[in-house]
Order: C-alpha cells, then structure tokens, then sequence
C-alpha cells in the first residue's frame, strides 16, 4: 500500500516527535540539556544513520514534498522561539551588573568573532571547496558569527538546574549573556542584510528599517502591554488578546523578513516589547511548551539533521577542519569571557565558571547555522562541522561546571 504525500508527512511528524523526546529523555538522564539528545535525534534520522542504515526508509519518509511541510512547520516553531527568547530577556537583569557584563561580554564577542574571520580565510584558501564562492566576506562574517554567539536559552536552564539563578554567578551570567544575545543577533542580522544586498551601504536600508520597526513596536504594543498587565493579574485572558499575542509575533517576523533581514528577528521583537512580568511569562510557557518545545522545534532539529551528514566528513583534511572549528569557537569564547573576568577582579574559578557557560551554543548555534545554509555563505560540510560543535560546546558545559564545584543542586557550592 502506497501512502498519500499528506499521510506520509504526518507519519514523519510523528516518527520526529518520538525519537526527539525518547533522545532527549535520554540526554537529560545523562545529565545534559535535553536540547542536546532532541538535536542527537534530528542528526539519526538524516543521511548520518537512518540514510546510511535504511536509506530507502529515510528517502521516503524524507522526500522533498515532506521535507518542505517540516521545514514550514519547523520555522513556525523556530518563530514562536524566538519570540519567547525576546520575552525572557529582562533589562532588570543588568541592574548594578552593566560595566562589568558589558566589558566581558565586549571581549568575549570581538576575540571569537575576530578568530571566526580569520579562520575563514584560511579555510578559504586550504579547504577552499568549504567556502562558497571567492573570497566571499560575507561568509568570513558569517563564521565570525557563529563563533562569538551563546545560547541565552540553554545557559538560563543550566542555571536553573543548577540552583545558580539567584547567586552572584549566575546573575553576572545572565546578564553577559543577555547583552551577547543581542549583539550576537544584531551581527546576524548584519550579515543577512550585507548578504542579501551584496553591498556595505546595502546594509543600512534592511537594518535602518528593522531599527525603525523595533521603535515602531514600542509605541505600537504599548495598549496591548497594558491590557496584558491589567486583564492577567485580574482575569484569564480572552482568546482575542491571545490571538493579537502571537498574531502580532507571526506580523512582527513577517515585516523583518520584508525589511530583507530574516522573519526570526521580527518574532524577537515582538518578544522584546512585551512587559516585563513574571505572572505572563510563567502562562505563556505553559501555553507554548507543548506544542513549541516539544512538538515544532523538534522539527526543526529534523530539518536540520536531514542538512547534516556525518559522512560528508569523508577526508582527514575535513575533520582536521572540523578540529580546527571546535578549537577556535571554544579558545575564543572561553578566553575573551576569561580574560576579561579576571582584568576585572573576578576570583579564578568563578571566571572559568563563567567561561564555560558563555561558551554554551546549543539551540542558538542551529539557529544561526540554517540561517547561513539558507543563504548559501556555508557549504553542508561546513554546516555538519557548525552543528558537531555546537553539540561539544554544550554538552562540555554541565561537567566542566561540576569539576568547578558547581554542580547539581545539593553540591553547588554557597559562594559565587
């Protein structure tokens, strides 16, 4: 029996969703973020097993029609994501932390992204099959990039975990991260618009545009804050103020996408300019974690595990490669964020602590990493080598910490 394109596509979304949480359940029984085994699952059911073992199984699972029905689904999830990282991302976190976080994150950027830059060209010019196009400063930019970006997501859960959120540590974590968040997502916009446009002065329309829309928002939402406030500490909300909630995320990516930056930063902002409330963070993870984290986003990570083959690695020259990735993306963050702790009077450990965790890419990483296969700046192979490190780079997280005496939350240690 034949199945219809519909059939074999919600078949598809099932075998995701399974494989995503059984993975993930497995990851955080290993004592690492679930986003790890839910991007580990993605990876198996791509041309790295499923197509290696099975690979008349993963083709029609997999075929294109079905590919592009998960891709929507998977940038739907990939939006209202984003919209929620705009939502966690809280000013008060800087409060009295600002000089500090800011000198940190500043290094802790430029050192990775300088690295990022300089490893492209040499790529270029001994890997020069890893590199689309010729000389291509767009993808020099884009490596920098990936390279100077943290997970502001997957640090906040670590955090969590870890009893660290209401600790010195943590605080000063959260708010470097916070600030490297941003920066990191204003030089992706960046490099989307200069990519796009194919000039430096090209740049300034799409990012002129996006910062007149961020301003825009703030005066446009500003009825819909109140009436968010008001109705939630005092009634549930009604379906039409839920309705403008995420209507205006799905609005707010569409006007970026337009602008020619990427629909991602619009959900962002949208994020970015609602209030700054507990009470309505606390429902809106409870209304989007079912369906978000644990149904659209794991399609993401399908999509892209179906863009990453393992087996494309097929050279020593390209895990030398690979090697060389990892190395700069962790010398680079760890030290900036290191060094500068230390200039700055932070106590040794505490400093390495704090490394370690910006060093974190996890979910971010993917994100930039499609965004960047999308526009064609990265080969696949590229691409496979962006998504092994920012498996590494998490994964390393959790038991680097426990080594620091930062670890679960019995053992984690009462200072700093």
């Amino acid at each position: 029996m034949v199945m219809s394109m519909p059939a074999t596509a919600l078949l598809a979304v099932a075998v995701v969703i399974v494989v995503a949480q059984l993975v993930g359940a497995l990851a955080e029984r290993l004592g690492q973020p679930r986003v790890i085994g839910e991007i580990v699952g993605g990876i198996l059911l791509g041309p790295s097993l499923l197509g290696v073992l099975a690979p008349a199984v993963e083709s029609t699972l997999f075929a294109a029609p079905v590919r592009a029905q998960l891709h929507l689904l998977g940038q739907l999830g990939l939006v209202l994501f984003m919209f929620l990282v705009g939502v966690e991302l809280n000013p008060r976190l800087l409060q009295g932390r600002l000089p500090l976080a800011m000198r940190i994150t500043t290094v802790g950027v430029l050192l990775p992204l300088t690295l990022g830059v300089l490893l492209a060209k040499l790529l270029e010019r001994w890997q020069p099959s890893l590199i689309p196009g010729e000389g291509r400063l767009d993808t020099a930019l884009f490596l920098g990039t990936a390279m100077a970006i943290t997970a502001f997501p997957v640090l906040a859960r670590i955090l969590r975990e870890r009893d660290l959120l209401r600790r010195p540590l943590g605080a000063l974590a959260l708010s470097a991260a916070a600030i490297d968040d941003v920066v990191g997502w204003t030089l992706l916009a960046t490099v989307v618009a200069y990519t796009r446009s194919g000039s430096l002065l090209g740049v300034l329309p799409p990012l002129l545009g996006t910062a007149a829309w961020a301003v825009v928002l703030i005066g446009a939402t500003r009825p819909l804050r109140r009436s968010l406030e008001r109705r939630h500490h005092h009634r549930p909300m009604g379906p039409l103020l839920q309705t403008l909630l995420f209507g205006g995320a799905l609005f707010s990516a569409v006007v970026t996408e337009l602008l020619g930056v990427h629909a991602i930063f619009g959900a962002f902002l949208w994020g970015l300019a609602m209030p700054r409330d507990e009470s309505l963070h606390h429902w809106l993870e409870l209304r989007l974690e079912a369906v978000v984290l644990r149904l659209l986003l794991p399609l993401f990570f399908a999509v892209s595990g179906l863009g990453t083959n393992i087996g494309s690695l097929d050279r020593p020259a390209l895990w030398v490669a690979a090697a060389l990735v990892l190395l700069v993306a962790v010398t680079g963050k760890f030290a900036g964020t290191w060094a500068m702790a230390r200039l700055s009077g932070v106590e040794s450990k505490q400093a390495q602590a704090l490394g370690w965790l910006m060093n974190t890419r996890g979910l971010t990483e993917l994100v930039v990493l499609n965004v960047g296969l999308e526009l064609g700046v990265i080969s696949t192979e590229l691409f496979t080598m962006g998504v092994l490190m920012a498996l590494i780079t998490t994964a390393m997280t959790g038991p680097l910490l426990s080594r620091l005496g930062y670890g679960r939350l019995a053992e984690t240690p009462r200072g700093l």
